[in-house]
């Protein structure tokens, strides 16, 4: 009798696990599907965003062809009036918003420093943006009075003053209206600092 128990005991442990192994079974394939399921709903969102990305301008886009729905439609005027180029339409014109830029040599400036006895000095690099030619030649013939201005400008200034890129901002901002006081064939575009370095 015990020893017939003993041989049940085998036969019920292997009956529950065949038991179990149809659930299981069922198992697998459900996950696989879910797990197919999500991949795929991945990758329709990522081709969602990649293709609505895709149809906004980008900046290259929009410096690239600023003109060219407006020419499109001058020439198709054109093309319509009998003028114009092959096809009625104009080719795009090509324009440039930028100038000439001028490197003036390396400036070594003494700061501001009231109430302190150890100077305190910049030394920058500046570049200037003039609109043409014409600009250019006065600027360069104007040279001494450039250079005054840049470093009277610079001498009225504390470090503090130059720390922050405000206040680097504002002083582009003062050379270039006080550049533009004196000019006459152009105004001054712009001031950039190519190299910036407190010492002292």
């Amino acid at each position: 009798m015990a020893a017939e128990e003993k041989a049940e005991a085998p036969v019920a442990a292997a009956s529950a696990v065949v038991a179990a192994a149809p659930s299981g079974g069922k198992m697998l394939p459900i996950l696989t599907a879910l797990n197919l399921l999500a991949t795929i709903g991945m990758i329709a969102v990522l081709f969602v965003s990649f293709q609505r990305d895709r149809k906004k301008p980008s900046i290259e886009d929009i410096a690239a062809h600023p003109a060219e729905h407006g020419s499109e439609k001058e020439g198709d005027k054109a093309g319509a009036h009998g003028g114009g180029h092959e096809g009625g339409k104009e080719a795009p014109k090509k324009t440039s918003d930028f100038g000439k830029m001028i490197n003036l040599d390396q400036f070594v400036v003494n700061l501001s420093t009231p109430g302190s006895v150890t100077p305190k000095f910049v030394k920058v690099n500046v570049s200037i943006e003039v609109p043409g030619v014409d600009a250019e030649a006065e600027l360069n013939s104007k040279m001494p009075q450039v250079r005054n201005v840049i470093i009277d400008l610079f001498n009225s200034k504390r470090p503090a003053d130059l720390a922050s890129v405000d206040g680097r901002d504002y002083l582009k901002e003062e050379i270039k209206n006080a550049l533009n006081g004196f000019m006459v064939s152009g105004k001054v575009k712009g001031v950039f600092f190519t190299n910036f370095a407190f010492g002292g």
